[in-house]
């Protein structure tokens, strides 16, 4: 069986966040995007992606992630916009991650906890938001435009979610393929999605967070 701080580190690092991110000062704000770096190619790409997420009402399915450790979990997934998501790990994981558009809990079924990070602190926040313009939103790091695959990393460009996120985009099928999350060690965390279907109505109490013994973090109440 997964021990339960392995299991918080999985799921964690699927934010963007690592345990010993959690204690790192505010970092100072990225820079804004400057389209004159990027190529005709390369803008229409990240336009192509920001139109993508933008056309997302609902869209779930499978997934499989790879940790740094090269450990792999999997499971169902769950996105509306804005805001929400769910992942939901199959056994022998205990965990679920839940959004429900203010915050995201990592909860332990096992342990019956629940810890909280507001979801403007992680990277995913770039592909639940409302409004998503990747070119005015984020800090566009790499972009790669490649006829059957398009791959944008960006960072948020406030400083308030550390880490890097690298989208991978399907255009000829349009869909979104895969992410990975480089937290703020550098550790790779990748998420492929599979399955997918986009646009059924999600029942509504996936992304309810019904918190049990609630850790939040960066305090020190427990209750």
């Amino acid at each position: 069986m997964i021990a339960p701080v392995r299991n918080l580190m999985i799921a964690t690092l699927v934010l963007g966040l690592g345990v010993a991110g959690l204690s790192l000062p505010p970092t100072a704000h990225a820079a804004k995007t400057d389209a004159s770096d990027f190529s005709i190619a390369q803008i229409a790409a990240i336009d192509q992606v920001s139109a993508y997420l933008n056309n997302i009402s609902t869209l779930k399915g499978d997934f499989v992630q790879t940790a740094p450790d090269g450990g792999i979990t999997q499971g169902q997934f769950y996105i509306e916009r804005p805001g929400r998501l769910r992942f939901e790990y199959a056994p022998p994981a205990q965990l679920q991650i839940v959004s429900d558009g203010l915050w995201v809990a990592v909860q332990d079924k096992k342990l019956k906890t629940t810890e909280k990070y507001p979801l403007v602190t992680t990277p995913l926040k770039l592909i639940l938001g409302k409004d998503i313009d990747l070119m005015r939103d984020a800090k566009i790091l790499a972009v790669f435009p490649e006829t059957d695959l398009v791959t944008v990393s960006i960072e948020e460009s406030t400083g308030e979610a550390p880490g890097t996120l690298t989208l991978m985009y399907d255009p000829v099928e349009s869909r979104l393929t895969r992410w990975t999350v480089t937290d703020v060690q550098g550790l790779d965390t990748t998420v492929a999605l599979e399955n997918t279907v986009e646009g059924e109505p999600i029942d509504p109490i996936k992304f309810r967070i019904i918190e049990q013994r609630i850790l939040d973090v960066g305090g020190t109440n427990t209750r």
